[in-house]
């Protein structure tokens, strides 16, 4: 039983995953890729995003929790999130943000060349 609840762990993380990449391309559209330019009002969405994060990925362990029947909370269900979620964030996460940084210096290139025609 013990192993399941391990993977059943690792997949939430994984899943939390997913959610952190649908939060970080929001983050990215609204507050741009380059850290050290980001305004008051970009640091303060950023931490917004992370609460978000944090809420649902409890939300979601909770409801795994509930729906399966895991009586405790031990020690190897929190390890088996954080690998899962570490597992999608060095792997998958790479892809989503090598594509996202593209997308993103297309959009600003274009922007960039409109404002030079005017």
């Amino acid at each position: 039983m013990q192993i399941f609840i391990f993977i059943t762990c690792a997949f939430c993380g994984v899943i939390s995953g997913v959610v952190y990449d649908i939060l970080y391309i929001a983050r990215c559209a609204v507050c741009g890729i380059r850290k050290e330019a980001f305004t008051l009002k970009d640091r303060i969405f950023t931490i917004a995003c992370d609460v978000v994060y944090c809420l649902i990925f409890c939300a979601m362990f909770i409801f795994t929790s509930v729906m399966f029947n895991f009586y405790e909370l031990r020690l190897y269900m929190l390890i088996g999130c954080i690998l899962g979620a570490l597992t999608y964030l060095k792997s998958f996460h790479v892809i989503v943000a090598f594509f996202v940084k593209k997308v993103y210096n297309k959009i600003t290139r274009k922007k960039s060349a409109k404002i030079k025609e005017t």
